[in-house]
């Protein structure tokens, strides 16, 4: 009988070795089930493979039990098991705590050690990172490569470069995995110059960047002049066979967003071989990012139809947000029907997309349901459909869902109050408006930024108390800021007062002005009082501004396909027949014409 077991048990250690890598937990239940009907528990080895069976495969209570069932028999591979397996399972307190249990009993090894740093890493836990490195210095563990590794990420992490890089100088010779610490560490830490100059120092000394040394060092790609690098790292990512994988090909195309690069993205995205959620939803996100809405539409089609992916909280998101730009309900209601088939529980950041496109579109009764059905709501909820309400000329349904918002408890932030305002100058509602306005200050602690002010602006603009505008302008020192002054000339051309737009011209010629808006403003107000003298002067401004009016479009939806028109531009592929319509058109109104 003994002879049997020790042969089982030779056996059996391998075998459960096997299910650890192969995370086969099922397996692995019934090996340990075998193990304790034979009575093999006993056996150190055999337990410590349970134990590591257990937390390699995410059971860290099973493996704790089995750590706690084995009391005087532990050796330090249990303690190594256990601790590792703590910190891979996202309990590095658990891990720490171990750790302290097991240097009473003078146990160490340059494993333990690694493992105690990363969970000290995972918590930002500096002191007891210094000690830990402490008692691998006294156990001369420092210059294995892994521990080092350890503490320079660790080191990184909680901001101490310098102890990193010193770290990292005892090396005598430091590998992959050290300098892409450093290099992610030396990003993170926004010294990205001197990341790329660790980067240029490891590819000196002969080693190959991997995908990871990549991921860090794209983090050095962060202005306009640094864009001729990051290309230079997509070519280096091309030779090594590396910008075809999703891993990869994720952050190359991360990296031409930030550039609104759109078509070096999208020939990214069609490089890599098996894409997976995240490259969609990021060509999705880099779509949006760029405006090309209906290219993100496109590709979100192109991802739905497909029959090997799940599209997630994200991807729904991203394509709701492209139908609230380009207001294209009948592509909105398409995903939220998709939506509902394929999800019966939807958090409350992917209902607030579905209300806010719907909010967008025009359909404010849509949205208003899908806010009454949501499970729980944030400020970002209420937020969005107040401002709906009030975009929709709705303004006492906006302020009556404002209150609501406050019996509930929930404080209003700044953008809250942007909605109200706006709900009140769409309703006409100057006198609620200007309360709302005054109590953010003296009430809620907010001070009024430019957006709150333009609406009380050009709400008592609108309403002709013109003196009054000019005032809060005044009392807010925003009297040199081309919106507000915009804002207050529009009023006074529509009011005719060319005596306050006058002055408040002198100050806008002052400025200079990032878009056309104040100029034609301007011009407009002296044209509408026959200035003609002083509309050659704001129009000879203009040119020598150097800014160019943005011609004016038109986003017309067709049979789900949304069709843009610019004006001046006739490069539509079917230009011919649209003008032949117009003039059919323009032909039976004249004949029409004719019989009055």
């Amino acid at each position: 009988m003994g002879l049997v077991s020790q042969i089982a048990s030779e056996t059996i250690g391998p075998l459960l070795h096997r299910c650890s890598i192969t995370k086969a937990i099922r397996y692995g239940l019934s090996l340990h089930a075998a193990v304790v009907k034979s009575g093999m528990q006993i056996d150190v080895v055999v337990s410590n493979h349970i134990l590591n069976m257990y937390a390699k495969c995410g059971r860290i209570t099973s493996a704790r039990k089995v750590f706690d069932e084995m009391s005087e028999r532990r050796n330090l591979v249990s303690w190594s098991a256990m601790i590792s397996g703590y910190a891979q399972s996202k309990q590095p307190r658990m891990a720490i705590e171990i750790f302290s249990k097991m240097t009473r009993l003078h146990y160490s090894n340059e494993y333990v050690l690694a493992s105690a740093v990363s969970a000290c890493a995972s918590l930002l836990a500096l002191t007891q990172g210094q000690q830990i490195h402490a008692l691998s210095l006294k156990f001369s563990y420092s210059g294995v490569s892994f521990v080092a590794n350890s503490l320079i990420t660790m080191y990184m992490k909680c901001g101490q470069c310098n102890d990193a890089l010193c770290v990292f100088s005892t090396l005598s010779e430091p590998d992959l995995v050290s300098y892409n610490g450093l290099i992610a560490g030396l990003v993170e830490n926004e010294q990205p110059d001197k990341g790329f100059e660790v980067y240029r120092e490891m590819c000196r000394q002969g080693l190959l960047p991997d995908r990871l040394t990549f991921v860090g060092i794209w983090g050095t790609c962060s202005t306009t002049e640094d864009l001729r690098r990051g290309m230079a790292l997509h070519c280096q990512t091309i030779k090594l066979n590396l910008d075809s994988t999703p891993f990869t090909g994720n952050v190359i195309m991360t990296m031409y967003s930030k550039y609104a690069m759109i078509e070096e993205a999208e020939k990214t995205f069609r490089l890599i071989k098996e894409k997976d959620v995240i490259s969609w939803n990021t060509i999705i996100a880099t779509c949006r990012h760029c405006d090309s809405h209906e290219k993100g539409l496109s590709i979100f089609k192109e991802m739905a139809d497909g029959d090997s992916l799940w599209l997630d909280d994200f991807t729904y998101a991203s394509a709701l947000a492209s139908c609230a730009w380009l207001a294209s309900i009948c592509h909105g209601k398409q995903i939220h029907g998709h939506l509902i088939r394929a999800k019966l529980d939807r958090d409350v950041g992917l209902d607030n997309a579905l209300l806010n496109m719907y909010a967008k579109c025009g359909c404010i009764g849509n949205a208003y349901t899908v806010f009454s059905q949501m499970d729980c709501h944030n400020i970002i909820s209420w937020n969005s459909i107040i401002a709906g309400f009030g975009n929709h000329g709705h303004g006492s349904k906006a302020l009556e869902l404002f209150h609501q918002m406050k019996e509930i408890g929930l404080e209003p932030d700044s953008v809250t109050f942007v909605a109200v305002l706006v709900a009140c100058n769409h309703a006409g509602l100057v006198d609620e408006g200007q309360t709302y306005f005054n109590s953010m200050d003296e009430i809620y602690g907010i001070a009024p930024e430019i957006e709150h002010l333009s609406c009380l602006i050009d709400m008592l603009g609108r309403a002709g108390r013109l003196k009054e505008a000019e005032e809060y302008m005044e009392k807010f020192l925003f009297r040199q800021d081309p919106i507000v002054l915009g804002s207050i000339l529009s009023a006074c051309r529509l009011h005719g007062d060319v005596l306050i737009g006058e002055r408040l011209a002198r100050n806008l010629l002052k400025l200079q002005p990032v878009t056309t808006s104040p100029y034609v403003l301007l011009s407009n107000m002296y044209a509408s009082d026959g200035m003609w003298n002083c509309v050659a002067k704001a129009r000879k401004m203009l040119n020598a501004s150097g800014l160019k009016k943005e011609p004016g479009h038109s986003l017309i939806e067709v049979k789900g396909v949304v069709e843009k028109f610019t004006i001046g531009d006739f490069s539509h592929l079917r230009i011919e027949e649209i003008v032949h319509a117009l003039k059919t058109l323009s032909y039976e109104r004249d004949e029409v014409l004719r019989y009055y």
